[in-house]
């Protein structure tokens, strides 16, 4: 998989980090791509609810859209000092999720930016990123170290209904990013073993160290790149991330059942309620 289109989705309520645009910068050079920048304002206009309550209505919305210009020019303006083409969209929908869409349509290799504000702040997209047509981005504040370091999580038993291309496309994907970073990656694999099965504990690290194993000689990975983590995913995840200070985790997107809009994986969206690092998601 090789990215050919960054798309950085920016709610217009917050001022987005300086490490977001630096981060941004840094991917659109090393994949020397344009970057395509949306700044959605629908929850703002979404607001308009209450907007009887000011005495200028018009001068309300004219002061809103004249800060939203202002942010799209000082964008302009840092894309162009650092000689990335930039193309910078105002989205006043509030099917801001299918103006999204569009864009990915454009380019299917696609990868969308989005920061994670706390939980109380975030955009109403972090609701439906089952439904993003691309791989989503997930900027924390977090500086990049150099050299870089890549958590690759997958499932190679393909166990709670994943779709066994899921890992070869995140395997993928994170290749061709760890190359062009010159960064350097790691492929975990978790398993949980109840205490109803504790007297078959060895037989279960067994099937799991085994399919790790196919799955890395398959790929072609190193088996010294490989980790098998016991214990609750999400826990074992965040606690390799912070010990080994990894800058993003590259983790599958996967709705479970037909209620995918509702919710996805059980330990990515554990994750994404405390993301310990950047998360590249991937769906597909």
């Amino acid at each position: 998989m090789i990215t050919e289109q960054l798309i950085w989705f920016i709610d217009s309520r917050f001022a987005y980090q300086t490490t977001s645009l630096d981060k941004v910068v840094r991917l659109a050079n090393i994949h020397q791509k344009s970057i395509k920048v949306i700044i959605d304002v629908s929850c703002q206009i979404t607001g308009r609810g209450y907007w009887h309550l000011f005495n200028d209505k018009k001068a309300f919305e004219t002061e809103l859209m004249v800060e939203v210009e202002a942010k799209k020019n000082k964008l302009l303006k840092y894309f162009s000092m650092n000689a990335i083409k930039v193309e910078v969209a105002i989205n006043e929908s509030a099917n801001y999720l299918a103006a999204l869409n569009a864009s990915i349509e454009n380019n299917v290799n696609s990868v969308v930016i989005i920061e994670g504000n706390r939980a109380e702040k975030r955009h109403s997209i972090f609701q439906h990123l089952a439904d993003i047509n691309a791989p989503v981005l997930l900027l924390t504040k977090k500086l990049w170290k150099k050299p870089m370091s890549f958590l690759v999580a997958v499932d190679p038993l393909h166990e709670h209904a994943r779709p066994e291309m899921i890992d070869n496309n995140i395997v993928s994907l994170t290749k061709n990013w760890v190359d062009k970073l010159q960064a350097k990656w790691t492929v975990a694999h978790c398993f949980y073993i109840a205490s109803v099965l504790t007297k078959y504990k060895n037989n279960v690290r067994a099937m799991h160290h085994d399919g790790l194993d196919i799955f890395a000689k398959e790929l072609k990975i190193p088996h010294e790149q490989c980790v098998l983590l016991e214990g609750i995913p999400e826990d074992v995840l965040a606690s390799y991330v912070r010990q080994h200070h990894v800058d993003i985790i590259t983790i599958g997107l996967v709705a479970r059942n037909q209620l995918n809009r509702l919710w996805i994986g059980s330990t990515t969206t554990a994750l994404l309620c405390d993301p310990p690092c950047d998360m590249l998601l991937i769906k597909h």
